[in-house]
């Protein structure tokens, strides 16, 4: 992730990462481009605390439920970090909302196939359906990428699409290591702990 005080908006700027995940109670903007991964925005309603995170579950998620599944708890361990640093900044998980974007261009990787974004698309609406989030906007699937302006106080997301997804040549190069990554190393994922 890097930080940054020169922005167009006026306010600091974090631009993630494939892979990062990041909470805060600052006015900001947190910013990614969003390629065949996939993008949460969560922010909480009431005290204007929000996080962003970017990342992609590592196969074709099975039928069963989520909770059962070993490829679904990379997802679940991903947004429950994401989750409990919102939590620790004072947020509370009956007041948060969710934006989701991504999971369209595949940028040169043979084995993310349609099969595992349509995995990780029903992934993120069963997740949120089960933890009891409202999804207020999602903009996923397509041949293209998308860049994302999110700002956390407010819960305002900003999108771009880019259909001319080599001028983000710096993006393509890192969600294909990050997802390389994650594929390789699918097994090594933990156990998911859930909380009332």
């Amino acid at each position: 992730m890097i930080r940054t005080e020169a922005s167009t908006f006026g306010k600091p700027l974090y631009i993630l990462n494939p892979g990062d995940h990041f909470a805060t109670a600052e006015d900001c903007v947190l910013a990614t481009i969003a390629g065949s991964c996939i993008v949460v925005c969560l922010f909480d309603i009431v005290r204007g605390i929000g996080g962003m995170g970017h990342f992609i579950v590592p196969g074709s998620v099975n039928t069963v439920g989520i909770y059962s599944d070993a490829i679904a708890q990379h997802g679940i361990l991903n947004l429950e970090y994401l989750i409990g640093e919102l939590v620790k900044l004072g947020g509370d998980r009956r007041f948060l909302r969710a934006k989701i974007f991504g999971a369209g261009y595949i940028a040169g990787v043979p084995y993310v196939e349609n099969a595992t974004i349509d995995s990780n698309i029903r992934f993120m609406f069963e997740y949120f359906t089960l933890e009891r989030i409202a999804v207020e906007r999602s903009d996923l699937g397509g041949e293209f990428r998308r860049k994302l302006y999110f700002f956390p106080k407010t819960g305002y997301v900003y999108r771009k699409v880019l259909r001319h997804n080599e001028n983000e040549s710096e993006f393509i190069r890192l969600e294909k290591e990050y997802i390389d990554r994650t594929f390789r190393n699918k097994e090594f994922q933990g156990k998911v702990m859930l909380f009332e």
